[in-house]
């Protein structure tokens, strides 16, 4: 473990790299402690203990349900600045939705093919742009 972060540390674009995930993850986490994320969730409560899934309608228990972002922290263009992150992540209650699990994953697959696809045309775009 010490040997992977002596050659983090000496490889710049490493480094640069750990840091940004480090940093991403950490403010991830302080998420868990913002008062608008749990106001969106009250916002789903039926009763104790069970919440409405905003797109399917179904209601589930605590465990079977994620709070999430309407508007993806990251957009299929991909990671802008760290003021857009920030801004993107710590948003008002209204711009949270309670999901089930379920509708959850699709929701995050079908953004994962949206910014793949994005990806691979600005790729044919740089490729182009390199031949001429």
């Amino acid at each position: 473990m010490k040997n992977d972060y002596e050659k983090i540390e000496k490889d710049e674009e490493a480094f640069q790299k750990y840091l940004k995930n480090f940093v991403i993850a950490t403010l991830r986490r302080a998420t868990y402690r913002w008062s608008f994320k749990h106001m969106a969730k009250n916002r789903s409560k039926i009763e104790r203990g069970l919440y409405k899934c905003e797109s399917c309608k179904m209601v589930y228990g605590p465990k079977q349900v994620h709070v999430d972002h309407i508007d993806p922290v990251v957009n299929v263009t991909g990671f802008t600045t760290w003021d857009d992150y920030i801004n993107k992540l710590f948003v008002k209650s209204d711009k949270m939705q309670v999901l089930c699990i379920q509708c959850h994953e699709l929701k995050s697959a079908t953004e994962r093919e949206l910014k793949k696809i994005k990806n691979k045309r600005l790729t044919k775009k740089k490729k182009r742009v390199k031949l001429k």
